[in-house]
């Protein structure tokens, strides 16, 4: 009997010292974003950039590994200062996860280059069905809800848009660390 009581002492005593090591003081939990989006508006039935009631500029669906189908809504800032033949820009970008309403919204900066056209230095281009532009922005994320709670991060932002198609990627990390 003291033989297997001191067997149990020792498995307690390994299991005990291999979950510390495996628990750090500070648990930490983290959301890649990784999505993509492809489009083509058709002129007979487009309306506008945005849905009713949204307060943006340019909107979007696209899905998110992991996470599903999210909309995007990116409302431009006042920034449009000359850059070269591009122009830096700034603005806010929000996610909404349409499984459950889970929002994450940041600031952006980016790099906008409008498409070798005499209209294209607008930045409004999508509404024309023409005026290629390529854009890359940073988003530095807070402020989530849902799923989103809790976390921030960094993403980045890439669009293009010609006439009426548009594509883009946003690739990120969202995280956290709870003091434990």
């Amino acid at each position: 009997m003291p033989a297997i009581r001191g067997l149990l002492v020792i498995i307690a005593t390994i299991l005990a010292a291999g979950i510390g090591a495996m628990a750090p003081a500070g648990a930490s939990a983290s959301v890649t974003l990784n999505g993509s989006f492809s489009t083509v508006i058709t002129k007979p039935s487009f309306t506008g950039a945005c849905p009713p009631g949204v307060a943006a500029n340019e909107c979007g669906t696209m899905q998110l590994t992991g996470l599903g189908t999210a909309d995007w809504a990116y409302a431009f800032g006042p920034t449009f200062e000359p850059n070269g033949r591009c122009y830096n820009v700034d603005g806010t970008l929000k996610l909404t996860l349409q499984s459950d309403g889970s929002t994450i919204s940041g600031p952006l900066t980016g790099l906008y280059c409008p498409g070798p056209s005499a209209t294209g230095q607008e930045h409004g281009g999508v509404i024309s069905y023409g005026n290629p532009f390529v854009e890359d922005d940073i988003i530095k994320f807070t402020g989530g809800t849902g799923q989103f709670a809790g976390l921030s991060g960094t993403a980045s932002f890439h669009t293009f848009f010609a006439g009426a198609r548009s594509t883009g990627t946003l690739k990120g990390i969202l995280s956290t660390t709870k003091a434990g």
